[in-house]
C-alpha cells in the first residue's frame, strides 16, 4: 500500500503569502469595518486577524508588519503602508534542528500597496472578490537560499493551494492586473562553501488575470493562477564592484507565458580609456569590450526556478555580438593571477545554479589585441562571422553528476580569410581545470599573419602559402600538451629588430638570409613527402588569460613545424648576437675612419 504523503514544508513562495494577505485583508476589512466602525476598533481587529493567518500558514516562521491601513468603501480603494514580511530566526533554527526547515527564507518590504476598485461589499456578501488593480510600490525582496539534504529525501506531499488557504473567506477571487514598480531583489546563496550574492534593482513587473477558485489550481494554461507575468527593465545600467566596467542593457524582458528572457542591446564596457584603465589598476591585464545585439533564454523550467531557484532552460541564443580583448605587456606591476578563471571555471563561480542545454552563437566577431613593449606595435588576431553552439552549460551539482563535460563547436573565419573549425571539451569537475581543444584551419595566404607575428615575434612574413593546419591539445591551468600538423609551402621570412631612436622596425637582412637558407624549411611536407610534426609542450604562465594561452600553445607547435625548434631558436639567437657585434665593430671602424678622413681634408 502506498504511503500517504506528509504535509509539505512551510511556505516557500513569498507571492502566495503576500497574495493571501492582500485578499484576506480586502474582504475581511469590509467585515470588520462594518461591525466595528462605530467603536473605531476595526483596524486592530484586521491587524490581529492578518497576523494570525500568516503565523498559522507558516508554522510561526513568518510574521507581518505594516504602519497603516485605509479602506474607502465608496471608491473601493485600499492603501497599505510600510508592509513587511519578516522571518523569525529562532523558529527557523528550531526547524533546521528538527529537519523541517525550508530551503529558502524570504524578507519582504513594501513601501506602499494600493488596491483599486475593490468590491468589498460583494466580497463580504457573496464571498466573491473582484479587484481591478493592485499596485505595489518599491517592494524589496531578499531570498536566502540554503539547501538541506533532508528536503531532498523526506517524503513531501502536495502543498496547500492558495484556494485552500483562503476558501474560508472567499469562494472566488479575481484580480485584473497586479503591478510591481521599482522592485529590488537580493539573492544570497549559502548552499556552497563560498557565499554568493546577486542583486537586481529597478524591476517593473506586471501580472495579468489572477483567478482563484476551487478548480483554477488545475488549470494548465495558468502559471500560479495567472495568465502571465511580465518583467521589464529599460535602460538599465550598473557598474561592476571595482568600478572599472559598466554594464548597459536597453531592455530586459521576461515572460512566464512564453517562458523566456530576452536581453536587448547588451554592452559591457570599460569606463576609462585604455591608458587611464591601466593607470587605475596599476597593473597589466586584459581589457574587455563586449556588445550583444540580443541574448534570449528560451523554454525556462519555471517550476524548478521557483521551487529550487535554479535556472534550467533549453537554449540561449546570442546574436550579432562583437567581442574585443585588449592586453598591453608594457605596463609594469604585479600581474593578475588568472589561474582558475577559464570559462568553465568562471561558470562554476556564478551565484545562480543553472543548466542550459544549448547555447547558440550567430554572427559574432571576436578580436584579440596585444600591445608589445619591445616592438612598440600591437598584434591583432581576429575571428569574424563566428557561429556555433555549446552543450551542457552548467554549474549545478546534480547536472554535473549526470554529465560533467561541457562541449563547444565553433565555426569562424580566421583573420577574415580562412575557415577555422574549433572544438572544445571542458571538464566541469576537474580541480585543475582540464580541457581539450582541437580543430582545423583552412587554406590562406600566410602574409596575413604579419598582423600577429610582426609586432609580437619581430618576424615579417614575405611569403607563405598555407594549405592546412590541424591541432589537438590537452590543457589545464598549468600546462598544454598536444601536437599540430602544419601544411604549407613557399615560406620566406624576414627577421626584424627594434632600434632605439627609430620608430619603424628594422630588417635584419643578413641574419634573415641565413635563417631562410639554413634554418627555416620552405615546405612542409618536404620534397620527399615527409611531414615535420609540431609537438606542443607548454608550461602555462599563471598570468596568461585563457585566450592568450590558446594561441601561445599553437605557436609552440608552429615553431618546430617550420624547423625552428627550441634548439635551433637558441642557435639563432646566439648567431644574431655575434652578427650584431660584428656589424657593430664594422660600424665603429667605419666611424673612426670617417673621422680620420675628415681631419685630413681639413688640413
Amino acid at each position: 500500500m502506498e504511503n500517504k504523503p506528509v504535509e509539505n514544508k512551510p511556505i516557500r513562495k513569498w507571492p502566495i503569502i503576500l497574495l493571501a494577505v492582500l485578499l484576506v485583508l480586502s474582504g475581511g476589512g469590509y467585515y470588520f469595518y462594518k461591525h466595528y466602525l462605530a467603536h473605531d476598533k476595526w483596524k486592530p481587529y484586521v491587524q490581529a486577524e492578518l497576523k494570525a493567518i500568516v503565523l498559522k500558514a507558516t508554522d510561526s516562521l513568518y510574521h507581518i508588519e505594516y504602519s497603516d491601513f485605509d479602506l474607502d468603501l465608496a471608491s473601493g480603494d485600499v492603501e497599505l503602508s510600510d508592509f513587511k514580511l519578516v522571518p523569525d530566526t529562532n523558529v527557523y533554527l528550531k526547524m533546521v534542528a528538527n529537519q523541517s526547515a525550508p530551503d529558502n527564507l524570504f524578507i519582504l518590504g513594501v513601501k506602499k500597496l494600493t488596491i483599486k476598485n475593490l468590491g468589498a461589499r460583494k466580497a463580504y456578501q457573496d464571498k466573491i472578490l473582484n479587484i481591478h488593480n493592485i499596485t505595489i510600490d518599491k517592494p524589496s525582496l531578499t531570498i536566502i537560499n540554503k539547501r538541506y539534504a533532508f528536503n531532498d529525501t523526506v517524503e513531501v506531499g502536495r502543498p496547500k493551494t492558495l484556494y485552500q488557504m483562503v476558501k474560508g473567506t472567499f469562494k472566488q477571487l479575481r484580480v485584473d492586473t497586479i503591478s510591481l514598480k521599482d522592485v529590488s531583489l537580493d539573492y544570497i546563496n549559502k548552499s556552497n562553501k563560498v557565499v554568493k550574492k546577486t542583486a537586481l534593482n529597478h524591476l517593473n513587473i506586471n501580472i495579468s488575470d489572477v483567478f482563484i477558485d476551487s478548480l483554477s489550481a488545475k488549470d494548465t494554461s495558468r502559471f500560479y493562477y495567472t495568465k502571465g507575468i511580465e518583467v521589464k527593465i529599460k535602460d538599465y545600467e550598473i557598474k561592476t564592484p571595482d568600478s572599472l566596467y559598466k554594464a548597459r542593457l536597453k531592455q530586459i524582458y521576461f515572460s512566464t507565458s512564453q517562458r523566456k528572457i530576452v536581453l536587448d542591446k547588451v554592452d559591457y564596457l570599460p569606463r576609462y580609456s585604455k591608458t587611464d584603465f591601466y593607470h587605475k589598476t596599476k597593473k597589466p591585464g586584459d581589457i574587455f569590450t563586449l556588445n550583444f545585439k540580443q541574448i534570449a533564454i528560451n523554454n525556462i523550467d519555471l517550476q524548478r526556478f521557483l521551487r529550487d531557484q535554479k535556472l534550467y532552460a533549453n537554449t540561449m541564443d546570442i546574436a550579432d555580438a562583437d567581442v574585443e580583448i585588449y592586453s598591453n605587456n608594457a605596463y609594469k606591476g604585479v600581474k593578475t593571477i588568472k589561474t582558475g578563471n577559464d570559462p568553465h571555471q568562471a561558470l562554476q563561480k556564478l551565484s545562480l545554479d543553472m543548466k542550459l542545454n544549448r547555447i547558440n552563437i550567430k554572427s559574432t566577431d571576436i578580436t584579440y589585441l596585444e600591445a608589445d613593449a619591445t616592438s612598440g606595435y600591437t598584434g591583432v588576431i581576429s575571428f569574424k562571422n563566428t557561429s556555433g553552439y555549446l552543450l551542457n552549460v552548467t554549474n549545478d551539482e546534480a547536472a554535473k553528476k549526470a554529465d560533467h563535460y561541457m562541449t563547444a563547436h565553433i565555426n569562424t573565419h580566421f583573420m577574415n580569410v580562412a575557415p577555422l573549425t574549433v572544438n572544445f571539451k571542458f571538464n566541469l569537475t576537474a580541480k585543475n581545470g582540464a580541457f581539450n581543444y582541437n580543430g582545423t584551419l583552412g587554406k590562406f595566404d600566410g602574409k596575413i599573419l604579419d598582423k600577429l607575428v610582426k609586432p609580437l615575434a619581430l618576424v615579417h612574413v614575405e611569403s607563405a602559402d598555407i594549405d592546412k593546419l590541424n591541432f589537438n591539445v590537452d590543457a589545464n591551468n598549468y600546462y598544454g600538451k598536444g601536437h599540430l600538423e602544419f601544411y604549407y609551402h613557399n615560406l620566406k621570412i624576414q627577421l626584424l629588430k627594434k632600434e632605439e631612436g627609430k620608430k619603424a622596425l628594422q630588417k635584419q637582412g643578413f641574419v634573415s638570409t641565413l635563417a631562410n637558407t639554413f634554418i627555416i624549411d620552405d615546405d612542409n611536407p618536404d620534397d620527399k613527402g615527409k611531414l615535420r610534426p609540431g609537438p606542443i609542450s607548454l608550461k602555462r604562465d599563471p598570468t596568461w588569460s585563457f585566450f592568450s594561452f590558446l594561441y601561445k600553445g599553437l605557436l609552440d607547435g608552429l615553431k618546430p613545424s617550420v624547423g625552428y625548434d627550441e634548439k635551433t631558436e637558441s642557435k639563432v639567437k646566439n648567431t644574431v648576437k655575434k652578427v650584431n657585434k660584428f656589424f657593430d665593430k664594422i660600424n665603429i671602424f667605419k666611424s673612426d675612419k670617417d673621422k680620420k678622413d675628415d681631419k685630413k681634408n681639413k688640413r
